[in-house]
Order: C-alpha cells, then sequence, then structure tokens
C-alpha cells in the first residue's frame, strides 16, 4: 500500500493565516515548523518541517504584505489545515515534459521559481503541472536549483512520511499519468477520491498518538468530509475537504 516514497519531495497543507496553521501543526504533531519565506509574485509565505528521507511538510498561506492572487485568495477561505496538493522530484524537468509528450500527456510550461530564506541565501527551483482537466489527486513536479538546500535538510525534524496509496472513481485517469512519469503509486478503483492508510498509519504519518489521530479524524467525521472503516479512511468530499473551514 505504501508505493514507491523517494520521489516524493513535499506535501502542502493550505491554511489562511500562517502563524495559526503553525500553531495548530504544533498541537497535532508536537514540532514547530519553522518560517521558510516568501514568495514573490505569488502573495503566499510558508513554514516547514521535515517528514524524513528527502521529504518535507509545508504550510502554505497568504502573505499579507504583498497583494494577493487567485492562489491567495483560495488560501483564505481555509481556516484551519488542510492539504492542497504533493511534488514530486524531478532531475531534469525539460527532460520529463518532452517524455510526458511523447506518451500523449499534456503538461503545463516548465515555470521558474525561489525565495530567499530568512538566513538571506536564495532557494530557486523550477515546477511542470499536468494540463488542465486534471484529476485533484495528481501531483506537481519540482526541480531544485544548483546549490539550494532542500528544505528537508534545513527544517525541524520529528515527523515521517510512511505510507501513500490513492484510490479514485477513475483511476485509469490517475494511474496512466503517473505511470506515464515513472511513479511509482498504488491507485485503486473506490466511488470516492480516496487515500488507503489506516488510522496508526496517520498517527505514523504526522508523528502524532493515535488518540490525537483519532480526535482529528472525529473532527473531519463529523464536518461529513471522511468515513473511516477498519482499514481505511474514505474521502467523502473532496473538494469539502480542500476548504474545510474548521
Amino acid at each position: 500500500m505504501a508505493g514507491d516514497l523517494s520521489r516524493i519531495d513535499h506535501v502542502l497543507l493550505g491554511v489562511s493565516d500562517l502563524q495559526k496553521g503553525v500553531e495548530e501543526l504544533e498541537r497535532v504533531t508536537g514540532v514547530r515548523a519553522v518560517f521558510g519565506g516568501a514568495h514573490p509574485g505569488r502573495g503566499t509565505q510558508n513554514a516547514l518541517i521535515a517528514l524524513g528521507d528527502h521529504h518535507y511538510l509545508e504550510i502554505l498561506a497568504p502573505n499579507p504584505e504583498e497583494p494577493g492572487n487567485r492562489e491567495a485568495d483560495e488560501l483564505r477561505g481555509l481556516t484551519a489545515l488542510t492539504p492542497i496538493g504533493w511534488a514530486v522530484r524531478a532531475e531534469d524537468l525539460t527532460a520529463l515534459r518532452e517524455s510526458l509528450k511523447s506518451q500523449g500527456v499534456a503538461t503545463e510550461e516548465i515555470r521558474p521559481g525561489g525565495r530567499n530564506r530568512p538566513d538571506g541565501t536564495r532557494l530557486s527551483w523550477k515546477t511542470l503541472s499536468f494540463a488542465s482537466p486534471a484529476s485533484p489527486l495528481l501531483p506537481f513536479f519540482i526541480e531544485w536549483g544548483p546549490g539550494s538546500a532542500h528544505p528537508s535538510a534545513t527544517s525541524p525534524a520529528g515527523c515521517r512520511l510512511t505510507g501513500f496509496a490513492l484510490q479514485d472513481p477513475a483511476p485509469d485517469a490517475v494511474r496512466q499519468p503517473l505511470r506515464a512519469a515513472g511513479l511509482q503509486v498504488e491507485v485503486g478503483e473506490a466511488k470516492e477520491p480516496r487515500i488507503r492508510i489506516s488510522q496508526e498509519e496517520v498517527a505514523h504519518l504526522s508523528g502524532i498518538s493515535r488518540p490525537r489521530c483519532n480526535e482529528a479524524l472525529r473532527r473531519l467525521k463529523e464536518a461529513g468530509l471522511v468515513r473511516t472503516e477498519y482499514g481505511g479512511i474514505t474521502i467523502v468530499d473532496l473538494h469539502g475537504l480542500q476548504h474545510f473551514a474548521g
């Protein structure tokens, strides 16, 4: 069920207020995320924790000191930490884009990005996304610039990424582009978009105790966003989960 985690670069949680997101994550995991920096031109800022083995978690929130855009405006509607995406590490985005194109998989243009860390050092990267319309379960790809320190090496430790699997009503729509990109992520069929993971694994994933994990799941169940069952958790309302507001 875990699949190949080696190329997963980071997981993103969105929230309307960065400080509140940092405090919420610390309450759940006991790990306090460190401020990463602002994204000029995007109207966002982030805070980070390491997930071990070259993985990290990014809290993404609007930057109040910069005019917003569509991405920042969507984040303003998230009053609690909400999963909004995941990224896959790539060595050569140009080659990956050409490979996907040759297999009939459409992508957007490669986009440069970067930010300054609090210590003044510069991080740079390039990203590549699948072209719309695409399943919301699909990742984007990131190629880090030369000399950029990977956030997993500079962020607070204490949590680990231990499992990853997907289920979707149209699994082939997810499997095919993932397979074309060389990603060995398990994708099964289900009536609703689904992350197949046990409550015990959820606790290990975030580095928290099982009682705390169960409390978080209780909140999501009460909001009508997930359904728990033996051996798994079903996302009942993916759109609602992405815009969960407490």
